[in-house]
């Protein structure tokens, strides 16, 4: 009797454990993915996509299938996770609020707090992530992270004052360690972008005396390079290219190209011709060419400057230098060949000479350049329809760009030329903004 009423059951009690280890088999693979792609992180950025992908798979088995068991808040905080590294942040958005809602008393939920507020970043909405990351300043886990990725929203939100303010408040409490080298980075690059070129080499040249050698540090010794060199400290710019040892052909050709720059700068344009043609490719190339290219112009080399920029427009179409190249192309047929010449008699001077300083000012956001070839404009083609727009470009770059207090001479100066303008009227528009706002503070 007692053996027959087993057999009965037996079938059951067989099915509740198969389920029960199909269950936990499936949550088990769910956590093995994502620490796998967590490790795959930790080498190189997105390389863990496929990991948190399969998790993610499980996490939703499990959620689903099982939504009374112990380890529920376990697989919902999975999804959020995998959505979160995954770098589809308005599901992991959702996730993380409907997470923090429904399991507050969760051993996970500082951490899906952290990452919510990070995700809010992401989605650039910097003032509510830092809102949630001022509330985890006093977490013994996240305060470091929490301190740091608030002053980071308010460098990617390009609020310089309060980014500085915040990033050297974090070295004062946390001097020492990764995130202390990453801050000094972030302060070149805040001081950079404000123009302060000086303060931003001595905080490069702090930050490298101590680093690592590894790609990423090479990059930083160039770009050091470079601002050696557009202070024009020349001598410490190759001192500083010599430490760059061949390792890494792409920052080669780059150090090349610098090198063939200074070479111009002091004079010696025969060696910088040289080191120009014999950059490889890729974008340093495209660069390399348009310096010949216009190298040549100056020179009065007409043919070998046009066979340049015609190599430009043609072979290096998808660089930056490709539509600069077209534009001076242009230009420079329309000074040198006949006036009457099929390839010129549409062509518009003025109007060639603006959209060149506008491809400076958007395809390479070299603002300095810009203002030069604005400067074109309304020297050489003063009466035309393009004086007024290249001036209302000179003092838009320096008022929102370079933060220069020349923009509102600029803008003066465009009243008084070209009352009648659209841009003027533009000026006047900006200028009475400017006043009000003023007086209101």
């Amino acid at each position: 009797m007692i053996r027959s009423g087993l057999r009965r059951i037996l079938p059951l009690i067989i099915l509740v454990l198969s389920s029960g280890c199909a269950y936990f088999n499936t949550f088990y693979n769910a956590k093995r993915y994502y620490k796998e792609g967590l490790k795959y992180e930790e080498s190189k950025k997105g390389s863990g996509k496929a990991q948190f992908k399969k998790s993610l798979e499980k996490a939703v088995i499990v959620a689903r299938d099982y939504p009374d068991s112990r380890w529920i808040d376990d697989a919902f905080f999975l999804i959020a996770m995998n959505y979160y590294w995954m770098e589809n942040y308005e599901k992991a958005h959702n996730q993380f609020e409907g997470f923090l809602e429904h399991f507050s008393d969760s051993p996970f939920t500082e951490e899906a707090r952290y990452h919510y507020a990070l995700t809010l970043t992401e989605l650039k909405q910097y003032s509510e992530g830092r809102l949630v990351l001022q509330q985890m300043f006093d977490s013994k886990r996240f305060r470091r992270g929490a301190r740091f990725r608030w002053a980071l929203a308010f460098k990617e939100e390009e609020d310089w004052d309060a980014a500085r303010s915040a990033f050297k408040e974090f070295l004062d409490r946390y001097p020492q360690g990764d995130l202390a080298s990453d801050t000094r980075l972030h302060l070149a690059e805040i001081e950079l972008a404000g123009g302060d070129t000086l303060s931003a080499i001595n905080t490069y040249e702090r930050y490298l005396k101590r680093a690592e050698t590894s790609k990423e540090n090479f990059e930083r010794l160039l770009t050091l390079a470079e601002l050696h060199y557009l202070q024009k400290d020349y001598v410490t710019a190759r001192r500083t290219l010599r430490k760059i040892n061949g390792r890494y052909r792409d920052i080669d050709e780059r150090s090349d190209l610098l090198t063939a720059k200074i070479e111009l700068a002091e004079g010696d344009s025969s060696q910088a011709e040289k080191l120009l043609a014999q950059i490889p490719s890729g974008n340093s190339r495209a660069e390399a060419f348009f310096i010949l290219a216009n190298l040549y112009e100056v020179q009065g080399e007409y043919d070998l400057a046009l066979a340049y920029y015609d190599t430009l427009t043609s072979r290096e179409r998808r660089s930056d230098y490709a539509a600069l190249a077209e534009r001076k192309k242009t230009l420079l047929q329309a000074r040198v060949l006949e006036p009457d010449s099929a390839d010129t008699t549409e062509v518009d001077p003025a109007k060639e000479q603006f959209l060149l300083a506008q491809t400076y000012l958007l395809s390479l956001g070299d603002f300095e350049r810009a203002l030069e070839e604005y400067a074109k404009v309304i020297d050489e083609y003063p009466e035309s329809e393009y004086a007024p727009k290249a001036l209302y470009g000179m003092a838009w770059l320096r008022r929102y760009r370079l933060n220069d207090t020349l923009w509102h001479e600029e803008f003066e100066r465009l009243l008084e030329l070209y009352p009648e303008s659209k841009e003027a009227k533009d000026a006047r528009e900006l200028l009475g903004d400017e006043e009000v706002s003023s007086d209101s503070t």
